[in-house]
């Protein structure tokens, strides 16, 4: 509530009052002159005059203002209803090789559409928007669809009308100016709005008008009426205008610094008219002129409008002059005593201050903090958010801001998220192609070679055909398709077919599981020891260790917060602590480590900081003297970069105890190292170390609390694999407060290469271009001499000796050199912060999450960070590098979206994770079935080897369930012609965990494509049966004649179904109405069968009510899987032919 009761006093206030009067009487082309507007103190005036009905466009210098504006406007508001932003559309049109992004065009095209149907409020924007001209309302108009459920629009004739204004036909819709035709459903993704738009047909009546998602192509609302907009701000037909055209006579143009807009606008053009001349295509598109404003122009536009100026770079003086006398917010520079006597100064003269703060984390801690002053001092401490804070001596109120008093970047948090277009899907990742590896868990490693209708008893089937060593063809029914996974071992291995029969593959599977288990039962005997053995209970925080959690740089992300929690917990405990934290480069693993070494310090213990390399060393040493300046802590570096005296100074200084937290290489765990009270131990990439040092650690591990630390990615699937022989914490979601990093795609440029270079250098900043192949690299490293010949170049790859790598590295990190010239292999945790541009040579040859991490070494400061992907021809390129690039291009926030580009980096995790010598057993039998055979190991030995050290048992995995059912059961092709996207839902439909999921399909299927079918409907059903079945722990349930047979296993297959479910089976059985027969088949299993079954629903019925009844378990449930277990389905098995 702090900004309303602000808002509500600005509002009474003299100059609120003289701006409306003025705003009321002014004269069409009068100027006024706001002054002292610091802070955010503008977007209270503006809101004000929002709220009284003015029409107001309001141009800034650059997009990043813009953007704060608005963030703000919205916050003020309380709502985005009467604020829009229009960004510049990223159409360029004379760079023909450049992918443009369309969801800037999208959001103009909104603006625009509601602004032409007389939406009022205020358009925030920036000079380069502005500039930039847009179809003219009547263009717009002409080219506009509305369609209304209910009308009369054969499909065939609108996709005509589409077609000419640009849109292009796909199989699935998923960027804007696509649309796809499936039956009678029509999707098309118009250029307006954030979701694309379903239409269902009747004949040639539209039946219904939905909006979809594009990733789970899932309709999400209904609507009445939709439009289909097309791109205009690319198309060169047509006339175009100025946006100011779009606004009422009576508008208000409000321009903040307008000398810095007018030399924007020159420079622009300036660019633009160089571009256009430069530019050697067969066809020219129209000149600057015709897309943007010229200078001339932008003057017109501003001398004959109202308009009010502000800012500090005015250039010019109003007819009017209005002072608002904000001031900024004071400079706190992290400092709480400061911050505390200016608090102290505004109560002594009676001001009311209010501090806002980002996120409720934050404001906890600042509570804490402040926790008496609060109340004495009268401040009010809320969650809310502004861009800068102020004070209005006049008014005696003050407005602080968390973020500048702890010096963080703040991010616009406008109330809608940038939608995401195109890219890579997760879909995709797992979509099956002819020709792909695949490992079928029982069968081994095959080829996929499409898919097949086969007959089963007379009843019609799909199955998957994979062909194995020597040509030998295995057919699997879709209802097993769970068993098999696209082969994933290391990019670019090829692994061997199984030769079927041969028991090889068994051969493969007993060998791995015996050295998983190796392993996994020396972790489980470590942490046996540790649990048993008695370590130093830390005390709980301190006031100092609210203060410097406090005066972290950036918000804490919730699983940085859990990450440093769960530390703080294991230490206070009695037992030694042994954690592992995992998280990607820059995603704030240091700070864990300084927070839980500065709560050991305070306890009198000493601390001891392990790193695989001498920069890494000195790298950690700055952060942690950087962290704990304020505090009466002492740091020390033990490594190669110091002198021999040095370094006895350090060991004498560390018997002694003078030494609190040293940090070092291996050179450590050297005899002559002694501590005086060791309490705390932290490894920083724990697998770079050798064997020795290794083994030394493990001995260290028992009695001393550990904490580990590592940048390679832990798939969280191993989580679970894991829980019980390590601690484990993943931190996995970036800092909210990094800047974004500006990521473009781009031919390969000598001129855009200089230009990227000279600009970060000209702001002292360094660069890092990589370059993938050691035999070119200097002459790479040549070139860019050439064309920067003042510049310092260091070169860097993997095939240097170690200490002549680290000398290279060491020269960049003490900016002795401007740019790096390296393989992707550099350092990975490396953090330069004052490198802020990288430049990707070849970006096309790169995995999603190599092309992912290599970003991820810049935008590492509060400096705004370039990331440039150069291939050879943006036309050259695969659909599929293209929409890699673009993925990497859209996510420019770390983190978020790269959970799809994490898949290629499981592989290394686990490998690491559990010892190198693992990757080779990843390679033959994939990743999948390593998962499968691991988690099946680490329950083995929970069960049978260290029962007393688990006190919670799960259930022992049940076998498969298979069903069969005397209909047909698939999916038609001509429901679904698609055949990549048939199989998908196969899978989706064997793996589905319960029953909600399957009815999510389902409902899902009819949305996309139409009722289901019978067909359909008895697969749906099959699936059904079969979870159910996996519930109850039968190995077979059968539905044919009218009868249900349901397979019960004897009690060496399943030792807990005859513990736990025999009898209680049995007697449901026995109350049925329906007769029951037990029965021993051939082989001499025990079956139950079911008589007088009218047909498969009642079946269902019965088997779920047999299910609930016995396995107390609701039917939503999913029975007996693990949450690790994406395995476990349907499975009629595989038939080798």
């Amino acid at each position: 509530m702090a900004l309303r009761n602000l808002y509500d006093l600005i509002r009474e206030s003299d100059a609120a009052d003289r701006l409306r009067r003025w705003v009321a009487s002014s004269a069409p082309t009068s100027t006024l002159e706001l002054r002292r507007a610091a802070g955010s103190s503008a977007a209270f005036l503006l809101a004000d005059l929002v709220e009284c009905g003015t029409n107001i466009l309001c141009v800034l210098p650059d997009p990043d203002a813009a953007a704060y504006l608005e963030s703000d406007l919205q916050q003020v508001l309380r709502g985005d209803s009467h604020v829009q932003l229009l960004p510049p559309s990223d159409h360029r049109p004379f760079d023909p090789e450049h992918v443009a992004d369309p969801a800037p065009a999208i959001q103009r095209a909104d603006v625009l559409e509601q602004l032409r149907e007389g939406w009022t409020g205020i358009v925030v924007t920036s000079t380069e928007a502005f500039v930039e001209k847009v179809p003219a309302s009547e263009s717009l108009a002409q080219s506009t669809i509305t369609l209304t459920v209910g009308d009369t629009a054969p499909p065939q004739g609108l996709i005509e009308q589409l077609v000419r204004t640009g849109f292009e036909h796909v199989e699935f819709v998923e960027q804007p100016g696509e649309l796809a035709l499936r039956g009678g459903i029509l999707d098309v993704f118009p250029f307006v709005g954030d979701y694309p738009i379903r239409l269902e047909y009747f004949g040639d009546e539209v039946d219904s008008i939905r909006e979809f998602d594009i990733h789970t192509q899932r309709s999400v609302s209904r609507l009445s009426k939709a439009r289909l907009v097309p791109n205009l701000d690319a198309s060169s037909d047509g006339l175009r205008s100025p946006v100011s055209a779009y606004l009422p006579d009576d508008v208000l143009l409000v321009i903040v610094d307008p000398a810095n807009v007018r030399e924007t606008a020159e420079a622009l053009h300036q660019d633009w008219t160089r571009l256009f001349e430069q530019l050697e295509v067969e066809e020219p598109p129209p000149g600057p002129d015709f897309w943007y404003v010229t200078p001339v122009e932008l003057e017109r536009i501003l001398a004959s409008s109202r308009r009010m100026i502000t800012g500090s770079f005015l250039g010019e003086s109003g007819d009017e002059i209005i002072d608002l006398g904000a001031v900024p917010q004071p400079v706190f520079n992290g400092s709480l005593a400061e911050l505390r006597k200016r608090l102290a100064v505004n109560r002594r003269a009676d001001w009311r201050t209010r501090i806002i703060c980002d996120s409720r984390g934050q404001e906890t801690r600042l509570r804490e903090l402040l926790e008496a002053d609060l109340e004495a001092l009268d401040v009010e401490l809320t969650v809310e958010s502004l861009h800068a804070g102020f004070e209005l001596p006049e008014l005696r109120q003050a407005l602080y801001t968390d973020h500048q008093i702890f010096n963080r970047y703040h991010r616009p948090t406008a109330r809608k998220a940038k939608a995401r277009y195109g890219g890579i899907s997760l879909r995709e990742l797992h979509q099956l192609v002819p020709g792909d590896f695949v490992v079928h868990i029982d069968y081994g490693i095959g080829r996929f070679a499409g898919m097949e209708q086969i007959e089963v008893r007379g009843r019609k089937q799909e199955s998957v055909r994979l062909v194995y060593h020597n040509g030998d063809v295995l057919f699997v029914n879709v209802n097993a398709l769970h068993k098999l996974h696209k082969y994933k071992g290391k990019e670019g291995h090829q692994p061997q077919l199984t030769k079927l029969g041969s028991g090889q593959w068994e051969k493969k599977k007993a060998r791995a599981k015996s050295r998983v288990k190796d392993i996994a039962r020396d972790l489980i005997k470590l942490y046996a020891k540790r649990k048993q053995s008695k370590g130093h209970a830390f005390s709980p925080d301190s006031i100092w260790q609210r203060e410097l959690e406090a005066n972290f740089e950036f918000e804490d992300t919730p699983d940085q917060g859990a990450a440093a929690q769960a530390v703080k917990e294991d230490m206070e405990d009695g037992q030694p602590m042994d954690r592992l934290v995992c998280g990607d480069v820059g995603f704030g693993k240091t700070e864990v480590a300084v927070r839980a070494a500065f709560k050991a310090v305070q306890d009198g213990k000493q601390v001891a900081v392990l790193v695989p390399t001498t920069i890494l060393a000195a790298q950690h040493e700055r952060t942690f003297l950087k962290r704990l300046k304020q505090f009466p802590v002492r740091v020390a570096q033990l490594s190669r970069f110091r002198s021999a005296a040095q370094q006895k100074q350090v060991l004498a200084d560390l018997e002694a105890g003078k030494v609190d937290i040293v940090v070092g290489t291996h050179r450590l765990i050297s005899k002559d190292v002694k501590f005086k009270d060791l309490g705390l131990l932290i490894v920083d990439e724990e697998q770079r170390f050798g064997v020795g040092a290794k083994e030394k650690l493990r001995e260290m591990r028992v009695s001393v609390d550990t904490l580990t630390l590592t940048a390679t990615p832990i798939p969280r699937t191993l989580q679970f694999s894991l829980m019980g022989a390590r601690d484990l914490s993943i931190i996995a979601t970036a800092p909210p407060n990094r800047q974004p990093i500006v990521t473009e795609i781009h031919t390969f440029s000598k001129d855009l290469i200089r230009d990227a270079i000279l600009y970060e250098i000209s702001r002292q900043g360094q660069v890092f271009f990589i370059h993938n192949r050691v035999q070119s690299i200097y002459e790479v490293s040549d070139m860019l001499r050439s064309i920067i010949p003042d510049i310092r170049i260091v070169v860097g790859h993997g095939q240097m000796k170690g200490p002549e790598l680290e000398r290279v590295m060491r020269q960049f990190v003490e900016k002795k050199a401007d740019v790096l010239v390296s393989t992707s292999i550099i350092e990975n945790g490396l953090d330069i912060s004052n490198a802020n541009t990288i430049i990707i040579d070849r970006a096309n040859h790169f995995g999603l999450a190599e092309l992912h991490q290599l970003r991820g070494r810049v935008g590492r400061s509060d400096r705004k960070a370039f990331c440039y992907l150069l291939v050879p021809s943006i036309h050259g390129l695969t659909r599929e590098a293209r929409q890699r690039l673009q993925a990497v291009e859209e996510f420019s926030d770390l983190g978020s979206g790269f959970q799809i580009a994490m898949r290629d980096l499981d592989i290394r995790g686990a490998g690491n994770l559990l010892g190198a010598e693992q990757s080779g057993v990843i390679e033959d039998i994939g990743f999948d079935t390593y998962h499968r055979i691991l988690d099946e190991a680490v329950a083995e030995l929970r069960r049978e080897e260290f029962g007393d050290l688990f006190e919670e048992q799960q259930a022992p995995r049940a076998g498969e369930t298979t069903v069969e059912i005397d209909l047909d059961a698939f999916i038609p092709e001509e429901y679904l012609p698609n055949r990549v996207e048939r199989l998908n839902i196969y899978r989706r439909m064997a793996e589905a965990a319960d029953e909600e999921a399957l009815a999510a399909l389902q409902a899902e299927l009819a949305d996309r494509f139409g009722p289901v079918e019978q067909a359909i409907q008895g697969l749906f059903d099959s699936a059904l049966l079969k979870i159910i079945g996996e519930r109850l722990r039968l190995p077979r349930v059968v539905y044919k004649n009218q009868r249900l047979f349901l397979g019960i296993p004897s009690d060496t297959e399943d030792p807990y179904f005859f513990e736990n479910f025999f009898q209680p089976l049995l007697a449901t059985l026995n109350d049925l109405d329906n007769r029951v027969a037990l029965k021993e088949s051939r082989s001499g299993k025990l079956r139950a069968i079911v008589q007088d079954v009218a047909d498969l629903d009642t079946a269902l019925k019965l088997l779920r009510g047999i299910a609930d009844t016995v396995a107390g378990v609701p039917a939503g449930s999913g029975g007996s899987r693990s949450p690790s277990d994406s395995e476990g389905g349907v499975g009629s098995e595989a038939a080798p032919v």
